[in-house]
């Protein structure tokens, strides 16, 4: 590892030419969550003009878009550790904004759930490409905070997304707003094809072996790799009580605090997405600076190893707390502790792979957080929920919530769990 830091000292790029270029992959992955986000704000217009069910919107919105962009992401990330990345990030863009657009030309659930397939197919691009550059950008103490700004696009494209989305469909409707923020993407493509550079891809010759042969093969590598398989699941526990809030937020606070629908957005937003970014950014300044202390990137983890579970009581403040104002008070706590996750994690995930299985091994622990945290999370809250309401009525949900409290606790002790494994492998 020592070896692939000093060479990237050595040979890569400029400090002001890795800023710029990280610079357009946040903006890329700002447009990514910002296009995503669209649907979900019109999804009761879009649903009457069209005239479909909520099964219907549910498919198109969620398991459509889920089911192309992580399985399809895995091939593309195998793409990406092997191709020019700059050119299939830009093929990325131009997909999924073009798809976008034309969502605003939608006339039924067939037409509608294609092009949200687009979305999802062009957007698997964004994550492979930009933890692969980092990777190649910036040396091993630099990665954590490099990849938590690039992290912090996230919660900036839902909040001004979502802002977006409103002001443009309630002043031209939903199908001008999808053609307006689906064409405004191609102005990022002009930009990257102009001032872009693929990076030098730096890798160890001892990891030439290793890097050939299929996916599959791949996969393989990564998942005997000691700690890979811990530290994956540590980052979709992580993420599982997060990702209950968008799916069931709005209606516990309906149910269980009297806030009005027109008003759960603007409650939800500030504390998610200000918890979310600032959380993000301070992990990654602080497992970079562990980093640069101790030696080994390794010891990144013990930022989010400590802050994640303190999440927990956070968690149950917000369930159970008799004021409105503690209730999001803590839901910025949480979602702050929880947000240390993903940078650190990351970095470390990219450090014990092979080089050109990069992009691979990130996309692997983002199945993982999407189908644990994304779909499985959400599912068990909502069944917990039916399954208690006959006893508890309008409270079935804060207790349903309730069962998630002890999942940040599990992603402590697996990153822990990672840590000591990867640290043992390291001393061996």
């Amino acid at each position: 590892m020592a070896s692939i830091a000093e060479r990237q000292e050595a040979v890569g790029p400029s400090a002001r030419g890795a800023g710029y270029t990280l610079f357009l992959l946040f903006m890329a992955n700002f447009l990514n969550v910002a296009d995503r986000a669209l649907l979900g704000i019109v999804v009761d217009p879009v649903k009457a003009d069209l005239g479909l069910t909520d099964t219907q919107m549910s498919i198109v919105s969620g398991t459509a878009f889920v089911l192309f962009n992580l399985l399809v992401g895995i091939f593309i990330a195998r793409w990406v550790d092997h191709g020019n990345r700059k050119r299939i990030l830009i093929l990325g863009i131009a997909l999924w904004s073009g798809a976008t657009a034309l969502t605003g030309l939608a006339e039924g659930f067939w037409s509608l759930g294609l092009t949200r397939i687009l979305v999802g197919v062009g957007e698997a691009t964004a994550f492979p490409v930009a933890i692969s550059m980092i990777s190649d950008l910036f040396a091993a103490p630099r990665r954590p905070r490099s990849i938590s700004i690039f992290q912090a696009s996230t919660f900036v494209g839902l909040v001004v997304g979502s802002i977006l989305a409103g002001v443009l469909a309630a002043a031209h409707g939903w199908r001008a707003m999808f053609l307006i923020c689906g064409l405004s993407g191609f102005a990022l493509v002009a930009l990257m094809m102009a001032s872009m550079r693929e990076p030098d891809r730096v890798h160890e010759p001892a990891d030439d072996a290793a890097q050939e042969g299929n996916l599959l093969r791949a996969i393989g590598h990564l998942v005997r790799l000691p700690g890979f398989v811990a530290l994956s699941l540590g980052m979709a526990f992580a993420g599982m009580a997060v990702a209950v809030l968008p799916t069931w937020a709005p209606a516990f606070l309906l149910r269980s605090h009297g806030v009005p629908l027109a008003a759960v957005g603007a409650l939800i937003g500030p504390a998610v997405g200000l918890g979310g970014i600032s959380g993000t950014i301070a992990s990654g300044m602080l497992a970079s600076h562990l980093v640069r202390k101790r030696g080994a990137d390794v010891h990144g983890l013990l930022v989010p190893m400590i802050a994640i579970p303190l999440a927990a009581p956070f968690f149950l403040i917000f369930i159970f707390a008799p004021s409105l104002m503690l209730a999001m008070s803590s839901a910025a706590v949480m979602n702050f502790l929880l947000s240390s996750a993903v940078g650190p994690c990351i970095a470390v995930a990219i450090g014990i792979a092979p080089s050109r299985m990069r992009a691979v091994s990130s996309t692997l622990m983002l199945l993982a957080s999407g189908i644990i945290g994304g779909a499985v999370a959400p599912l068990i809250v909502g069944w917990v929920s039916d399954a208690l309401a006959p006893q508890l009525q309008s409270d079935s949900l804060r207790y349903a919530l309730a069962t998630m409290a002890p999942t940040p606790l599990v992603a402590g002790a697996l990153i822990w769990l990672a840590l000591v494994r990867i640290r043992t492998r390291a001393v061996s």
